[in-house]
């Protein structure tokens, strides 16, 4: 009897690390990770999924996928949006980027949006972030305020003013502020 307790303990106590690491794959669908965890890999998303940090590459394939941390390549493939919910570093690529955190690197969508500070660059029919250190290259471009950067678009929206002047927000063509 204490050599099957002695046994389990140890047993435990030698896969818990293990079951606790990083998977290297994870299939995400709606309300399953297979396997659960973080990934320190690839992961594909398919309609619906949310895990907490990847660090990688991640597919997401007709839907959301909702990552709290990441860190790598983000692809949303055939009507696939990137969502994050602290903290981006990388590059994604998607129909919506969307970064509720902060985010830094390079976001190609159709509408590409960070909440709070976005360093990089921005390419999109519509790009806004909070605030921004970088460029924003689209239709148009939006921040609450420029730290250290470029807008170019039709119609570029800085809440906080243009270089023309703090009392008018809204400037043509391009935007800058160093």
């Amino acid at each position: 009897m204490k050599i099957t307790s002695v046994m389990i303990a140890l047993t435990t106590a030698i896969l818990s690390p293990i079951a606790m690491a990083n998977t290297p794959v994870q299939l995400s669908v709606p309300g399953v990770n297979l396997p659960a965890g973080n990934v320190s890999g690839a992961r594909l998303n398919i309609l619906y999924g949310q895990t907490n940090q990847v660090k990688g590459v991640n597919f997401s394939l007709l839907g959301l996928s909702t990552i709290n941390d990441f860190t790598g390549l983000n692809f949303g493939l055939a009507f696939g949006v990137n969502h994050t919910t602290s903290s981006m570093k990388g590059l994604e690529f998607g129909l919506a980027n969307w970064n509720e955190g902060k985010a830094t690197g390079a976001d190609f969508g159709l509408v590409n949006y960070t909440a709070n500070n976005f360093t990089g660059a921005q390419f999109g029919t519509f790009n806004y972030a909070g605030s921004l250190n970088g460029l924003q290259f689209g239709l148009v471009n939006a921040t609450d305020h420029i730290n250290k950067g470029v807008q170019i678009g039709l119609i570029n929206y800085d809440k906080s003013g243009t270089f023309v002047s703090k009392n008018l927000p809204i400037f043509p063509i391009i935007n800058a502020r160093f």
